[in-house]
């Protein structure tokens, strides 16, 4: 009697599932095929790819696209290495533990736009405190136009997403270091090992499953920081700090050009995806060497 019992709950998994899946269908599925055929121009009673010919050729989505990988190396490297640096460092044998982890964590907790408000009055140009301090310090003679000016827009927004999310990267590797035992740390010290040789040899390769994830994730957000970029500079000045994200909001909401900005929508996703393929197919094998 048991046995049939067994065999009837193992016959019907997926309904279990089912919830799940309608939910997926709703929020995701049916968007994104919505946004596909959206993006098709019609020719009379057939459905074309123009849009998608036309985006290839447009001046300004290349641009935006070569702003976004730009962006993308401008953010990822460094707060991945400043995220590091703090984590190791209040792993460390240090006093007041939990006042700088509150300290550091601040930056994470303040909602975006309010962060964005914040350094915009920050590096203005006529009245920003920024400008006041350093002239003040006898650093610069006159005021600095910072994200007004086009070759410097991007990685002074640069450096406002990287102290944003630096905390979290933080507190990512910061759950993965302590999980490494002490003992291990010990020993490598009594064999003669330095700090560097100690984060080379042992932090590094121990935390690297969850530093396989923290990339990926923050690569992922990189690529989606609309309103970062949108909140200061507004894409200026004259498209330089545009990114593609920002392409599709002026293409869609402010021009009314909506099957054109799903296509470029659609183009971007792919893109997003396919870098992610690459990056868990080239670090899955690595993964599994390090886990043994």
């Amino acid at each position: 009697m048991n046995k049939i019992k067994k065999k009837k709950r193992k016959e019907h998994p997926f309904f279990y599932l089912l919830p799940t899946l309608v939910i997926l269908c709703l929020l995701v599925a049916y968007p994104l095929l919505n946004n596909l055929i959206n993006s098709l121009s019609m020719q009379g009673m057939f459905p074309t790819w123009a849009n998608y010919q036309k985006l290839f050729s447009d001046k300004y989505f290349r641009q935006d696209l070569k702003n976004t990988f730009q962006w993308l190396f401008y953010t990822v490297p460094f707060e991945m290495l400043l995220g590091l640096l703090i984590a190791i460092l209040l792993n460390g044998k240090i006093g007041m533990k939990k006042f700088f982890r509150t300290i550091f964590i601040i930056p994470w907790v303040i909602p975006a736009v309010v962060v964005c408000i914040i350094w915009k009055w920050i590096y203005n140009a006529d009245y920003g405190i920024l400008n006041y301090i350093l002239q003040a310090l006898g650093l610069i003679q006159k005021n600095q136009l910072w994200v007004s000016d086009p070759k410097q827009v991007l990685q002074c927004i640069a450096v406002v997403y990287v102290w944003k999310i630096s905390p979290f990267v933080m507190i990512m590797y910061l759950s993965g270091l302590q999980s490494i035992s002490a003992d291990i740390y010990e020993s490598a010290r009594l064999d003669g090992a330095n700090w560097l040789q100690q984060v080379g040899y042992i932090t590094l390769p121990l935390l690297f499953p969850v530093m396989r994830s923290v990339i990926l994730v923050s690569v992922i957000w990189s690529l989606n920081s609309f309103v970062y970029i949108y909140s200061i500079s507004g894409g200026g000045p004259a498209r330089v700090s545009e990114i593609v994200q920002i392409f599709i909001y002026k293409t869609g909401i402010e021009q009314y050009n909506f099957q054109y900005s799903a296509a470029a929508a659609n183009v971007f996703l792919l893109i997003v995806m396919v870098i992610a393929f690459v990056y868990i197919s080239m670090t899955e094998k690595q993964d599994k060497e390090m886990t043994g």
